[in-house]
């Protein structure tokens, strides 16, 4: 075993040594290739964008609801009450939680979730309506913590930032800046797991629940 490990990290090291220099002409290169990349083969579909991420979102077992702006804390309180949990919750940031005043009746942590955390409502910064994939993009008041200790994710996107394919997100966070992100988590679904006794268990890596707040007037 330990002969194997250190032919597999001579070959890195080998590997490291023998790459091109990382001169101005080259990070320029470099940089051309990212910035004029064009996508190859694309799944075609002609469905509306919101249309296609509920129904990518439902196929892996995550739940949603279709918003008003205003009716965040309501939509949250609601998804709780009727799975018998309190009304707090971790929050992080993004455009619509940070315009989110909240009322007595709800109580707020603005902190890193931890393994005692119940529930965790964050912003997603895109969806892809390809695969119905999130985008959680973490910063200093974003904690990837958040997107997978809680048991319960509810996870809020505006509808007019789901994009069409994979490769139309990345051409976002680049135009945006956001790629500069520490982590850029892509979440399908709630966390779940076939490998005890070929049986899907849920919660195995992450929430056992993901539920979606769709915001269609933002």
């Amino acid at each position: 075993m330990t002969q194997a490990r250190e032919e597999i990290l001579g070959t890195i090291r080998k590997s490291l040594a023998a790459g091109d220099p990382r001169t101005p002409r080259r990070l320029e290169e470099l940089k051309s290739r990212i910035q004029d990349s064009a996508p190859q083969v694309q799944p075609y579909f002609d469905d509306d964008l919101l249309t296609r991420f509920c129904q990518k979102h439902v196929a892996v077992h995550g739940t949603y609801e279709r918003i008003r702006k205003d009716g965040i804390e309501a939509a949250v309180v609601r998804h709780l009450t009727g799975l018998g949990l309190d009304t707090q919750w971790h929050t992080g940031v993004g455009p619509l939680l940070d315009a989110t005043r909240w009322s007595d009746q709800v109580f707020v942590y603005r902190k890193c979730a931890d393994k005692d955390t119940k529930v965790a409502l964050t912003e997603a910064f895109a969806a892809v309506a390809e695969t119905g994939t999130l985008v959680m993009c973490s910063g200093p008041a974003a904690p990837t913590s958040q997107n997978y200790l809680p048991d319960n994710h509810v996870i809020i996107v505006d509808s007019r930032r789901i994009v069409r394919h994979m490769e139309d997100l990345w051409a976002m966070l680049r135009t945006t800046g956001t790629a500069a992100a520490r982590a850029v988590n892509l979440i399908t679904g709630p966390s779940k797991t076939g490998d005890i006794e070929q049986t899907i268990q849920y919660g195995a890596h992450g929430p056992r629940r993901l539920h979606v707040l769709i915001v269609e007037e933002a």
